[in-house]
């Protein structure tokens, strides 16, 4: 993709995203990679030696497998968008229909995700998304006042999208960490 966008950039054909884009891309990309990672966590439960560890795979491999394909699915929406515009690699409609059926997908996993998870993993949830808002509320306000006063760029709709796409994705590895999810032997 990146490659298609330096080539099609140099000779004039398609106009190439500024900053909101290519951040866009970076956090689409870091969805897209953790859930690759998570499916692959999953598919490694059979080659396990530890007993222990690879039962706790295979007791949490539907919600793994729900959570990458919803984390895939938000991350190529948003890489998506950040192509799709006028003039643009994607034009506005296809943009705007697959991004539509992208993000319900993602919502819709991530519901039936949720239903499966158990009470600390639920906590985590919670905690990340209570860590998304505030970071949001705290970033995103900052940056409404400042531009309301003058003294910075009006925040894109691409600025926004990445905003919260890229504080839940931080807030979600944060919460999991601090209730014990990389310590050794801790699901």
């Amino acid at each position: 993709m990146l490659w298609g966008n330096v080539a099609l950039g140099k000779n004039g054909a398609v106009r190439l995203g500024g900053v909101s884009e290519r951040l866009a891309v970076v956090v689409g990309m870091l969805h897209v990679s953790f859930g690759l990672t998570a499916a692959a966590m999953r598919a490694s439960a059979r080659f396990l030696c530890d007993k222990e560890e690879s039962d706790e795979l295979r007791r949490q491999g539907r919600a793994l497998l729900l959570g990458a394909v919803a984390l895939i699915a938000a991350g190529a929406s948003l890489i998506l968008l950040s192509i799709a515009g006028p003039g643009r690699l994607v034009p506005p409609t296809s943009g705007l229909m697959i991004v539509m059926f992208l993000t319900i997908l993602a919502t819709v996993l991530v519901n039936m995700r949720l239903r499966l998870l158990d009470e600390l993993d639920r906590a985590v949830a919670r905690e990340s998304g209570y860590l998304a808002f505030v970071w949001f509320s705290i970033v995103g306000g900052t940056w409404a006042i400042l531009t309301h006063l003058g003294f910075v760029a009006v925040p894109t709709p691409l600025n926004w999208l990445t905003m919260i796409y890229g504080f839940s994705f931080v807030a979600g590895i944060i919460a999991l960490a601090h209730r014990g999810g990389f310590d050794s032997g801790t699901g």
